[in-house]
């Protein structure tokens, strides 16, 4: 394995120690191996795949029907509603003995193919997406997706709508949604290795809730390395940002560290989208 090789390969072992973290708990807690197992070969899987795609694959062209892609993602939010919900709330599709979180598997490679049509200059088309992507999470409904969704979606609208006309009417609109989405916020029971999972943590000691807490803060640091300068990775950034914190307000998966493989999937894809136009950019 070349150094090049090696430089982007490595953002996928920043999750390393939130997962290994939340599994150290989990196990603590006797949770059963067949739920803490699935993190872990994920995982393993995912980066099997990213190195796969990294290294061995050509560049997937995002710029090829961007608005189908879009557009079938989008759609793709929908599915929940076709399966049954549980008190009211949409968020899963089932698939054999899984369920799929499925806000958290699409909204990351979304968040790519929206920056890719603010990049050609397809903003109504942004704008539009962004308005009903936001609708569709907010009668799921879930407060936590549309905060993380807004915000990054306010960066991508920031730094390319010129018109600070349309920046503030799209900034009211989905602020709009964050709000309403908080106010009526679903009221399921949380499960204490999936939301809680980091104040399972906060009970094994002092120094491990340290430890937890630095390892949230790595899961995003591959995104902001280049805050100043990349539109894209301060978009994804601030979305996986914000998934965090939402879990300490709100009945919300926390990503890696707890237990789900859907928060797992759509960080793989965010990592490998963004490291894939890093190497592209550099050639």
């Amino acid at each position: 394995m070349t150094k090049l090789q090696i430089k982007h390969i490595l953002p996928y072992f920043f999750m390393l120690p939130a997962l290994l973290i939340g599994t150290i708990a989990m196990i603590f807690y006797g949770v059963d191996i067949s739920i803490w197992i699935q993190n872990i070969f994920i995982w393993m899987l995912g980066v099997c795949f990213g190195y796969v795609i990294l290294n061995k694959t050509p560049l997937i062209e995002l710029h090829k029907n961007p608005l189908l892609v879009t557009s079938i993602l989008t759609i793709l939010l929908i599915l929940p509603f076709w399966f049954n919900g549980l008190e009211g709330v949409h968020r899963w599709v089932t698939l054999g003995p899984f369920n799929f979180y499925i806000a958290s598997v699409i909204l990351p490679i979304l968040i790519v193919y929206l920056w890719r049509l603010s990049e050609n200059n397809y903003l109504p088309y942004v704008i539009g997406f962004m308005i009903l992507i936001g609708g569709i999470l907010l009668v799921q409904p879930d407060a936590g997706q549309t905060t993380a969704f807004a915000c990054a979606s306010t960066i991508i609208l920031w730094r390319a709508i010129e018109n600070p006309k349309w920046q503030y009417i799209t900034l009211i609109i989905l602020t709009l949604y964050v709000f309403t989405s908080w106010i009526y916020i679903d009221h399921l029971a949380p499960v204490p290795y999936v939301e809680q999972i980091i104040f399972l943590v906060a009970d094994m000691g002092s120094m491990l809730l340290i430890l937890g807490v630095g390892a949230l803060l790595l899961l995003v640091y591959p995104f902001f390395i280049t805050w100043k300068k990349d539109t894209l990775a301060s978009a994804l950034g601030l979305y996986f940002l914000m998934t965090i914190l939402v879990t300490f307000f709100g009945h919300f998966p926390m990503p890696i560290m707890g237990y789900g493989i859907s928060p797992i999937i759509g960080y793989l894809i965010a990592i490998t989208a963004t490291q894939k136009i890093k190497m592209a950019q550099t050639n």
